[in-house]
């Protein structure tokens, strides 16, 4: 199925000059992930103009096995820890033998290792603040590292990890360039202003993308 997926992406017929400015979108998994529950917020940045790229829900299954096995050292409970670290490695060779399918097709099929993206936090993190928080920043880093012009920041209403992630994005954002940043919330229900604001954004956008080539 995941052929047919590319031979079917393949054949589509192109529009425009394939330079779509990148947006990265991190946030908390589920709300970033659901189209119900961020009321689309992927589906409006690419009709204005974006090209979205999302972390993999897949993200959060091996950061839990990594905060498993550093738990596990620390209580030195070691048969829990070659518990994780087999289920681990055949997690990451299952998701290596997908990967397989679509290299050559995906500009951001490949994604950085959890040690690595808690390491692209470090300055604004602590590995021990566990939680969806230090995943967004880190993930941000390789977003800009990749040449994202801009990021979102999607998060559910008093989302604690969401609020600690958009409070970090000052100095985040400071220290790169100024990076064209938007904090979305949303509480179930319908956000009249969120168009407004993404059309604000994603002018912002394609400015950076214009001073980054420049």
């Amino acid at each position: 199925m995941l052929r047919e997926a590319r031979e079917g992406f393949e054949s589509l017929t192109m529009n425009g000059d394939g330079e779509k400015p990148v947006v990265g979108v991190v946030g908390e998994i589920y709300t970033r992930a659901n189209k119900f529950a961020n009321e689309n917020a992927v589906r409006k940045i690419e009709t204005l103009g974006g090209e979205a790229w999302l972390p993999p829900i897949g993200e959060w299954l091996l950061y839990v096995n990594y905060t498993a096995k550093v738990r596990a050292r620390y209580l030195k409970r070691y048969m829990n820890f070659l518990e994780v670290y087999l289920t681990e490695r055949q997690q990451k060779k299952l998701e290596h033998h997908l990967e397989q399918i679509f290299q050559g097709s995906l500009k951001n099929l490949c994604e950085p290792g959890i040690a690595e993206t808690i390491a692209y936090a470090n300055g604004y993190l602590d590995p021990s603040f566990e939680g969806e928080a230090i995943l967004s920043i880190g993930k941000s880093k390789d977003f800009i590292h990749k040449g994202a012009s801009g990021l979102v920041n999607i998060m559910p209403f008093t989302c604690m990890p969401g609020t600690v992630v958009n409070a970090l994005f000052k100095r985040f954002r400071e220290e790169h360039d100024n990076i064209p940043f938007i904090n979305l919330v949303y509480d179930g229900q319908e956000q009249t202003n969120t168009r407004t604001r993404l059309e604000a954004f994603m002018y912002q956008v394609r400015q950076f993308q214009k001073y980054r080539r420049s």
